[in-house]
């Protein structure tokens, strides 16, 4: 299936009003399921599912290794992952992600909290140098290695480079989130070391998304979009390195953590 679809349109331009071809981003949804129990269910763009399942579960916090999973089963919009017997999950417990879903288990100050604190994210102890010249060469790759937002300007895309071959993987996702933990599912599906990469994003860092780096051990993000007071929070708490606002050479760095930027 592909990501977009066309449709005819009226386009308005000045005085004039044209009719012509465009493209629009698909949304499709996923369920997923961690034994045949339901976990989560995203509104995405198709394709790659079983990797954003892997990805979110990792990202999360939920399983502790990819090799925590026996096999998964992606049909008919449902991703249902066997784990392997003996393996436990962690449930209820760290911010992880902005909720989809609201429960009666956490209350507004209790989340609230968990931004201002960073909630129990791990903190990185492995660092990376990172050339300065890698992060001006991604950031340049990535804006013109998104082919389906070229189509419908509809998506958001995040990279992953390890260093220092800068072997690249890459998602393209109507949400950030998802183009995230696509990325992450890629780099775990062609043995790429999370550990030894850092991720670069077009969308915000927000909480939620420096939290995916925070359980992956991804010790550098950066983003040609902007962070926010509780994304810098939750970089300082994880030891990760928060960079923003890339334009052409020129960006902001929030906190100096275990990604180390080298000239």
């Amino acid at each position: 299936m592909k990501p977009y679809m066309k449709f005819s349109t009226t386009k308005f331009e000045g005085e004039e009003t044209t009719i012509c071809d465009d493209f629009v981003t698909i949304e499709s949804v996923l369920e997923l399921r961690l034994d045949n129990e339901f976990i989560a269910a995203f509104v995405c763009t198709p394709g790659q599912e079983k990797q954003l399942a892997v990805g979110y579960l990792y990202s999360s916090g939920i399983i502790t290794s990819p090799s925590d999973i026996e096999h998964l089963v992606y049909r008919n919009k449902l991703c249902n992952v066997k784990l392997k017997d003996g393996v436990s999950v962690r449930r209820g417990k760290g911010f992880s992600q902005i909720r989809r879903f609201v429960g009666t288990e956490c209350s507004a100050p209790e989340m609230l909290q968990e931004l201002r604190t960073g909630g129990d994210i791990p903190t990185l102890e492995n660092s990376l140098n990172i050339p300065l010249s890698t992060l001006y060469e991604t950031s340049a790759i990535l804006r013109h290695h998104q082919p389906i937002h070229q189509k419908t300007h509809g998506t958001h895309a995040a990279m992953l480079t390890q260093i220092p071959d800068n072997t690249l993987v890459s998602a393209e996702d109507i949400g950030r989130h998802s183009a995230v933990d696509k990325a992450i599912g890629l780099a775990i599906e062609t043995d790429i070391e999370l550990k030894k990469c850092f991720l670069f994003c077009t969308g915000r860092l927000t909480a939620d998304v420096v939290s995916k780096a925070a359980w992956t051990s991804i010790p550098l993000v950066a983003s040609h979009s902007v962070a926010t007071d509780a994304g810098v929070r939750y970089a300082k708490k994880a030891n990760i390195t928060i960079l923003a606002g890339f334009r052409h050479r020129r960006f902001w760095q929030y906190h100096a953590g275990a990604g180390l930027i080298s000239q």
